[in-house]
């Protein structure tokens, strides 16, 4: 009897922690869907404008169905603007491009938009800066290195700032600096991202599924798929890729150290001949590779062979590997189970 007066107290204590992760964006519930079509089909002819027509401090899921088209435009997701889906009807036919670069010195994780505007800062074509943004069926290019420039210069398709965020089906296309993972817990599953010189870059705690990583340096010298920037042994980030391929033409490796404590891991991963011998390089931190967490896990393909591989290489115990699954590593919370769609 004494213990009937603290049952149902305790059971909404436990209800309520079981949903807080779906209150986010107050639920998995789309509010209303926006069409975007270039024909002038739906309410917007371009992206920009449909995000901008959306209220600020959004907390509820809003889609933005996009039309296939290529739409040449920068687009912004401004940090007022949460819980966006943008749906594309596929990455082959709904494209997204611009041409624009950044200086290298101009690079930065933060999200204050006070201390930059977003697109002129990067170049970028796409910038997504708020929490709970999902991505699905559509291509970001950002054209400056692909169409004949004079240089090469950082010229990134996407820069993601926010927690919580999702691309499924998507594209990442351009050459130096292609993905600037900056920062937050991101999911890319089923992607294509080509680039040659750190083309998946920053200081995200990013899972990539099942994504295929083109390089696409042909007979210069080799290029760096990641540049991993983890700064200390308590920060949570690092890029772990779980199966998927690298293939491309000419040599590249599969990343250099960003940060001090840089931290990428290839799980299941297929390595065609594109992959150089040596693999990894400690660019700027020479003498403290102790520090860099860089494995290949149970890996296939010409490229997979360790002979000629840089000596410290991380070889990770059963126990360490868990650490870097999907739910131990970016899902602890639950949240991917929350959002308004399935994959």
């Amino acid at each position: 009897m004494l213990l009937r007066p603290l049952f149902l107290p305790l059971l909404l204590f436990l209800c309520c922690s079981c949903g807080g992760a779906a209150m986010d964006c107050m639920g998995n519930k789309i509010v209303y869907t926006i069409v975007v079509d270039q024909q002038g089909k739906g309410e917007f002819r371009t992206v920009q404008a449909a995000i901008d027509s959306i209220k600020e401090n959004n907390d509820q899921w809003v889609k933005i169905h996009i039309n296939p088209g290529i739409y040449i435009e920068k687009v912004t997701i401004s940090e007022d603007k949460a819980c966006i889906f943008l749906e594309g009807q596929g990455k082959e036919i709904t494209t997204v491009t611009s041409s624009g670069y950044h200086r290298a010195a101009a690079v930065t994780t933060t999200s204050n938009q006070n201390n930059h505007k977003l697109n002129d800062h990067l170049g970028a074509t796409f910038v997504s800066v708020p929490s709970n943004v999902i991505v699905i069926g559509i291509t970001f290019e950002n054209s400056y290195n692909l169409v004949g420039s004079e240089t090469i210069e950082p010229a990134p398709a996407a820069a993601i700032y926010g927690d919580k965020s999702v691309f499924v089906e998507c594209g990442f296309v351009s050459y130096q600096d292609t993905l600037f993972d900056a920062k937050g817990r991101h999911y890319f599953k089923n992607c294509y991202i080509e680039g040659e010189v750190d083309f998946i870059y920053g200081n995200g705690q990013s899972y990539y599924e099942d994504c295929i990583v083109n390089a696409t340096l042909g007979n210069s010298p080799p290029g760096f798929i990641t540049a991993q920037s983890r700064g200390s042994e308590k920060d949570q980030s690092g890029f772990v890729f779980r199966t998927g391929c690298v293939v491309g033409n000419g040599k590249v490796n599969l990343g250099r150290a960003y940060g001090p404590y840089s931290r990428v891991i290839f799980f299941g991963t297929y390595f065609s001949s594109v992959i150089s011998p040596e693999g990894w390089d400690a660019w700027g931190y020479t003498g403290q590779e102790s520090r860099f967490t860089y494995a290949e896990v149970d890996c296939s393909g010409a490229g997979a062979n360790s002979t000629g591989r840089v000596e410290w290489v991380k070889k990770l115990s059963n126990w360490e590997l868990e650490e870097f699954s999907l739910s131990s590593f970016i899902n602890q919370d639950g949240w991917l189970s929350y959002l308004p769609v399935k994959f």
